[in-house]
């Protein structure tokens, strides 16, 4: 799956490392209600979670001003905190070094703040990356707008059409595809996300190498 392909990007949240659901719905509830919303319907803390279009979630499903959400929601989800529940998935490891031996290139474009990236990747280890970046730190726009994956790819000299971009989200795949960019649908079984059976998709990184 990998073969043409020089340059392997990654999604963090859910693809490299995941959290686990009660600290959303531990965290999430709080907030919403100091800030006078409310929340008839738990699941769509995981919509807001995992899906596209987060803003529109809180202002309409949460009721309350994205804003002033994401102000509340950085100061009550710090780095220290988040790592205490997340942890990495067993493949991961294993699947990164295989490709650093075959000289792959590869990096993280999360839209998670820098901190929160850098509590998560240490989960990961000794495992080098090319490039990190973080959307939110470097003032590009949030997927699905490419701008990330551009930056990325410029600063490794790395062409689209050569980099496989792998995520577990709707935002994910149409990222890649708003770059020109190869997906992969990894799915965690965490969520079920419409119409993702339309996409490559595979359960562990070790399908990357058959």
């Amino acid at each position: 799956m990998i073969e043409g392909y020089s340059h392997i990007s990654f999604d963090l949240d859910g693809t490299l490392v995941g959290t686990r659901a009660e600290y959303r719905h531990q965290i999430i509830p709080p907030i919403i209600k100091e800030l006078g919303g409310s929340c008839d319907d738990p699941e769509s803390i995981d919509r807001f979670w995992f899906e596209i279009g987060r803003s529109k979630i809180i202002k309409e499903e949460f009721r309350i001003d994205p804003e002033k959400f994401w102000q509340r929601f950085r100061e009550v989800d710090p780095p220290v905190r988040r790592a205490e529940f997340t942890t990495a998935y067993p493949d991961v490891k294993n699947a990164l070094g295989r490709l650093k031996i075959l000289g792959k290139k590869i990096s993280v474009i999360t839209g998670s703040p820098a901190s929160i990236a850098k509590a998560e990747l240490e989960k990961l280890g000794s495992i080098e990356f090319d490039h990190i970046c973080s959307i939110h730190d470097e003032g590009f726009r949030e997927k699905p707008a490419p701008d990330g994956m551009h930056d990325t790819l410029k600063k490794l000299g790395e062409q689209a059409s050569e980099t496989l971009y792998i995520g577990n989200g709707m935002e994910d795949a149409l990222f890649a595809e708003a770059a020109g960019c190869g997906f992969i649908f990894l799915n965690r079984n965490e969520y079920t996300f419409p119409n993702s059976q339309k996409l490559t998709s595979i359960e562990t990184l070790h399908q990357l190498f058959l």
